[in-house]
């Protein structure tokens, strides 16, 4: 098929205008793995498992039906399987009601584009994900309206608020509702929401019954909370965030997501939102996957553990049950990703404090806001920019690492992204902050490069 057209030119200029502006990395290869993964989401190395693996093959050869849902919610694709699996993650959560969807993008995006109504408003970090505001654009095609704060900042969000109250009557005398939008733990700048104090700010300023709080755990799930349930329940705030969105794409290693919210809202969902309405369900290969990985999040991995999977049979009422021997596992999985993030935190801001920043930057680390250390917990994800990070992650593929450079617009700052799993040794996050040390030091050698025109047009852009 011939590819000469105006539409192919016009997309070429494009793509060359993208890279003279270092707007985007190309990837045509498989990234190396000759090194240790320090750049996936697979914080808890569950994609590696081997008694998880066991455990999923044993279901998997033992399971009635294995493949499609060949329908959607509304329809055979409500299968008895896949009402256990929601039953079983809403009482995991602590939440009334829980609503599968794949692959977890669909979570958020479905959220926004069907329960935020006309009147209502939609407040926002101003460092959520690009891919979430995204999201708030369906709504705001509904004359829905949204405001964003400075990162993380309460004073900021203090100020959105009463903006936004002033400028919109409707909320306080209860006709209109205020959606905040949180994220428990931000994914590209590796820091924790101050969410206790958010939520005493939206309670203390908006009337009850007028607020709606959404968290998204998508880089908290699994890792933190009593059993893994999450970063609002670590904080005991169940009963004071409405809605939250938890993705299986990070620690779960897997894909898919669910949202926690009220009866009300799931049955919203399901009825007027175009994904539940028109998509399959989970394939059956998936709800033995997150049944599997849901065995091993919840259990204590230090102890033996015996446990049996019900598998209900989706064309009648009777259980297929697969009985599981007693596993010894020595590591608690976050227990232990918690050590590494710490221990990965304290060698990277050491080994980095005398570079200059004009060359790296672990700004977050020096901040602390990397870690809660009133509760304990370190953020696995760490950021370090870079006006060069092209240039760096370059270099780290020559040592065998998988890293790739994120730039805008995907973040402001350009960064490679480091986020450590419980498979790191410590002499693994050693190698590679030498290696990362290696090639700021011989940046700073040869001289900062002064920042051109194609670094300037990022700058630009970032602003935008």
């Amino acid at each position: 098929m011939s590819q000469d057209s105006s539409l192919h030119d016009i997309l070429e200029q494009l793509a060359r205008q993208e890279q003279a502006d270092l707007t985007t990395v190309g990837l045509d290869e498989s990234l190396p793995s000759s090194a240790g993964d320090l750049f996936s989401n697979d914080y808890l190395s569950l994609a590696t498992d081997t008694v998880l693996r066991e455990r999923f093959r044993r279901q998997a050869l033992a399971a009635p039906l294995l493949f499609s849902a060949t329908s959607s919610h509304l329809s055979t694709g409500n299968s008895k399987g896949y009402n256990a699996l929601e039953r079983r993650l809403q009482r995991f959560f602590g939440y009334p009601a829980a609503l599968l969807f794949h692959p977890g993008y669909n979570a958020s995006a479905t959220f926004f584009a069907s329960v935020p109504q006309e009147g209502d408003v939609i407040i926002y970090d101003e460092l959520t994900h690009i891919s979430c505001r995204e999201r708030f654009r369906t709504s705001a095609s509904r004359r829905v309206v949204t405001y964003r704060f400075a990162h993380n900042s309460v004073t900021s969000l203090k100020e959105c608020i009463r903006n936004v109250l002033h400028k919109h009557p409707r909320i306080t005398q209860g006709n209109s509702t205020v959606f905040v939008y949180l994220e428990s733990l931000y994914g590209m700048e590796g820091d924790f929401c101050p969410l206790v104090e958010m939520v005493q700010l939206i309670e203390k300023l908006i009337h009850a019954g007028r607020s709606h709080i959404v968290v998204d755990e998508a880089h908290t799930s699994a890792i933190c909370g009593p059993n893994g349930s999450g970063y609002v329940s670590l904080l005991e705030l169940n009963d004071r965030v409405h809605t939250v969105v938890h993705t299986f794409g990070q620690a779960w290693g897997f894909h898919g997501g669910v949202i926690l919210s009220s009866a009300k809202v799931r049955e919203c969902l399901i009825n007027s939102a175009e994904h539940t309405i028109f998509s399959p369900m989970l394939p059956y290969t998936d709800i033995n996957g997150l049944q599997s990985r849901l065995d091993i999040i919840s259990g204590d991995r230090g102890e033996e553990v015996s446990l049996s999977l019900l598998w209900l049979i989706p064309s009648s009422s009777s259980v297929f049950c697969i009985p599981f021997s007693p596993q010894k596992i020595p590591d608690k999985l976050r227990q232990r990703l918690n050590e590494v993030s710490r221990y990965a935190h304290k060698q990277l801001l050491s080994a980095l404090k005398h570079i200059p920043e004009g060359i790296l930057s672990v700004e977050h680390l020096s901040l602390e806001t990397g870690a809660r250390r009133d509760i304990g917990l370190y953020s696995p994800i760490i950021p370090i920019y870079t006006p060069l990070a092209v240039d760096l992650s370059d270099y780290l593929l020559t040592k065998g690492y998988g890293a790739s450079a994120i730039t805008y617009p995907v973040v402001k700052k350009p960064m490679v992204r480091m986020s450590v799993h419980i498979s790191n040794k410590e002499a693994d996050i050693d190698s590679f902050i030498e290696a990362v040390v290696e090639w700021a030091t011989k940046q700073a050698q040869d001289g900062v490069r002064s920042v051109g025109r194609s670094e300037s047009n990022y700058v630009e852009k970032a602003r935008l």
